[in-house]
């Protein structure tokens, strides 16, 4: 799916959304929420702890976290074109991060810090049935906008080694959900929700300046393999206009 094409659905909506229903039994809606998510960052998580082993076999007593949930808020606006069925435009962010350090005076100075983010923007549709408390299921499609930040760094007798690293790349995303939603008189709606993204980015492009106590050096090359996918829980509230 096209970046462009993503942006022109989203305005469409909003547009819709704002001037209120177009036809018999269309209505606008607005859903807020704010939800984590799993990063399934296999390949990532195997070096944090390649990277443990190998300075506890040093005698440094290295205890390091993995990457594990992500957090951030997200959006939906559009229409119920149907009492039952409704589609639109959706927005996302997450976010991850991860200290690992280690400070052994007069010996080591060690750290690895990870700061995983993702923006997504796409379509969504879902079918609610009332009589069920609300029962909601749903698709979503969107572009994915993924960005790895590293800075890298150990200083030890033997001398010192750094990095800064920024990767970045870009895909179609997609998922299904589950949850609960419903409607008050007054029209506000209270919501959750529990589904599965994926966003497998493969080995992002990335561009490293590396710093070996003399000299700097800038390169380019490729991560890991970064998987941004996950199960994810969200909460949240909206309004359905007019119903």
């Amino acid at each position: 799916m096209r970046i462009r094409g993503l942006s022109v659905l989203a305005c469409l909506l909003m547009t819709c959304a704002l001037a209120g229903p177009v036809a018999a039994g269309v209505a606008p809606y607005v859903r807020l929420d704010y939800g984590g998510s799993q990063l399934r960052m296999t390949d990532v998580n195997l070096g944090i702890r390649r990277a443990e082993a190998a300075l506890r076999t040093e005698g440094y007593p290295a205890a390091f976290e993995t990457v594990g949930s992500s957090y951030g808020p997200g959006a939906s606006v559009g229409l119920w074109i149907l009492p039952a069925f409704r589609v639109g435009a959706t927005y996302s962010y997450l976010r991850a991060v991860r200290y690992n350090r280690l400070d052994v005076p007069d010996s080591l100075s060690y750290s690895d810090d990870l700061d995983f983010r993702i923006h997504e923007v796409g379509a969504e549709a879902a079918v609610r049935i009332r009589r069920l408390a609300g029962l909601t299921v749903g698709i979503n499609v969107a572009q994915g906008w993924a960005k790895l930040i590293e800075g890298y760094s150990r200083e030890d007798a033997g001398g010192s080694n750094s990095w800064d690293e920024t990767s970045h790349r870009t895909r179609t995303t997609g998922g299904a959900f589950v949850g609960l939603d419903q409607t008050n008189a007054a029209g506000v709606a209270g919501f959750v929700r529990v589904g599965f993204q994926y966003r497998d980015m493969g080995r992002m492009p990335t561009r490293r300046t590396s710093f070996d106590g003399t000299n700097t050096v800038q390169t380019t090359g490729r991560t890991m393999w970064l998987d941004y996918s996950g199960v994810y829980a969200t909460v949240g509230l909206g309004f359905d206009l007019v119903r």
